[in-house]
């Protein structure tokens, strides 16, 4: 790090003492146990710019026209957010075995940047323990919300100080992060009160619960790909279409509501397709045992997403589920072992009752896919599970510490003529239950489907 930061020191001091009108910002870090071999810089999912590392994992670059705003910085499948402003020269050192955790800011401008990190991960930890309290009555959940909002005012108030100045910019983000993720949770209210008191209908909520919305706008175009907004602008959305289904029956697909309700209120092109896909694709996984999507739902999403790239995505996922029918035997494909023998499908289930997991590290993080599948191992000693990763080099699972600890024996890659890829072309995770005689009992379910487990029982008992 000594070596690093004696490149880095002269950038900070041209930075700090430049009195030009276009102060450059500079962005750079360190990478340890790197996934590839760059980090991508990003501005509302647009690449602004590709970062290559170097043989110490290692990157930099200097930016003369960037305005000032929320950037992200993506590597391998993780991302974070980073505020940056003309004259900064922040660094990030990070491990990719625990990311978010292990990141770390220096450099002038790193300030904000470790108070918006400790925000998310608070807010986090809050958001978690506040489901405990959706059984309180309306009155007393505006309490919690209250406390919670005090609580991270006087915090930022605190840093404000501390820093002398604050950007307008930067006020406005972080206010956000304070308070949307709080007016979420304030419109999930409804539904999970109802849930935690097992009512027959939604709770009578005062406009007062809600008059924050009259001062907030849901076509904040510099916040679109903030997460904190963008949950808030779903939940609402779905509280709007629960409250639509309850006053008229005959309005009873909850998922052509919320789709209705992006078309009525949102009209940012870009936000408004992004939330049409996103809507579309977790009612698609959400939507039953064997994962399918309404007709009526893709009706209107095709009607109304002009975003090329999302239809097409959207149309692949469909052709895919299709393409392993239920009830049918499973057509062989090539696989490749981890220790690079080439077999088939069929031989590796043997006469097993099998479900088969498909996943890339560009949907999930490697210590959920870990996780998750040794909890299902341990819940059903016995079915056979077996990992088929779909885009990674193939030494990736031998190295990383959460992946080795999967049996290398029940993990396999695909070969590239391998009939598999034919229904895996939208790149989405997911699982195929096969019984012992090669039969398709569940030809698409989602690893984190709420009916996966009652879906490995069936299969059990066959």
């Amino acid at each position: 790090m000594k070596n690093f930061l004696s490149i880095i020191i002269p950038f900070l001091i041209i930075s700090c003492s430049s009195t030009t009108n276009k102060l450059p910002i500079y962005f750079g870090g360190e990478i340890i146990n790197p996934k590839v071999n760059f980090v991508l810089l990003l501005k509302d999912d647009n690449v602004v710019d590709t970062l290559l590392l170097n043989n110490e994992n290692r990157f930099m670059g200097e930016f003369n026209s960037l305005k000032e705003g929320l950037y992200t910085f993506r590597h391998g499948n993780e991302f974070q957010y980073i505020y940056l402003e003309p004259s900064d020269s922040v660094l990030v050192r990070l491990n990719t075995w625990d990311f978010d955790e292990s990141l770390v800011f220096s450099g002038k401008g790193s300030s904000k940047n470790e108070f918006l990190i400790n925000l998310f991960l608070q807010n986090e930890k809050e958001e978690k323990e506040m489901y405990k309290f959706f059984n309180l009555n309306e009155t007393d959940f505006q309490s919690k919300i209250d406390s919670l909002a005090n609580e991270r005012m006087q915090i930022f108030s605190e840093f404000s100080t501390a820093e002398n100045y604050v950007s307008s910019g930067f006020n406005e983000l972080t206010k956000t992060a304070i308070h949307f993720p709080l007016y979420r949770l304030k419109e999930m209210y409804p539904y999970y009160h109802k849930k935690a008191l097992k009512l027959e209908k939604f709770p009578v909520v005062s406009d007062s619960f809600y008059s924050f919305r009259n001062k907030i706008s849901l076509d904040k175009e510099n916040l679109v790909s903030f997460y904190p907004y963008q949950n808030y602008v779903v939940s609402y959305l779905y509280n709007l279409s629960d409250n639509l289904k309850e006053k008229d029956p005959s309005k009873n697909n909850t998922t052509v509501n919320i789709l209705n309700s992006v078309i009525e209120h949102i009209h940012s092109e870009d936000f408004k397709n992004t939330l049409l896909k996103k809507i579309v694709v977790q009612d698609f996984l959400e939507s039953s045992a064997t994962c399918s999507v309404n007709e009526e739902t893709l009706a209107v999403f095709l009607k109304n997403c002009n975003n090329v790239s999302f239809v097409n995505e959207v149309n692949n996922l469909i052709t895919d589920s299709k393409k392993v029918p239920n009830d049918s035997i499973l057509k062989p494909f090539e696989l490749i072992s981890y220790t690079n023998k080439t077999t088939n499908i069929t031989d590796v289930i043997n006469n097993k009752n099998t479900v088969i997991y498909f996943w890339s590290a560009d949907y999930m993080s490697s210590e959920f896919l870990v996780n998750r599948i040794k909890y299902l191992e341990h819940k059903y000693p016995n079915l056979l599970f077996v990992g088929i990763n779909m885009k990674s080099d193939i030494e990736d699972i031998t190295k990383e510490p959460n992946l080795k600890k999967l049996e290398i024996n029940k993990q396999f890659k695909l070969t590239n003529t391998s009939e598999a890829h034919s229904f895996l072309t939208s790149n989405y995770p997911r699982m195929i239950t096969v019984n012992k005689n090669g039969i398709v009992e569940n030809g698409f379910i989602h690893i984190n489907s709420k009916k996966l487990h009652s879906e490995l029982k069936k299969l059990e008992k066959i």
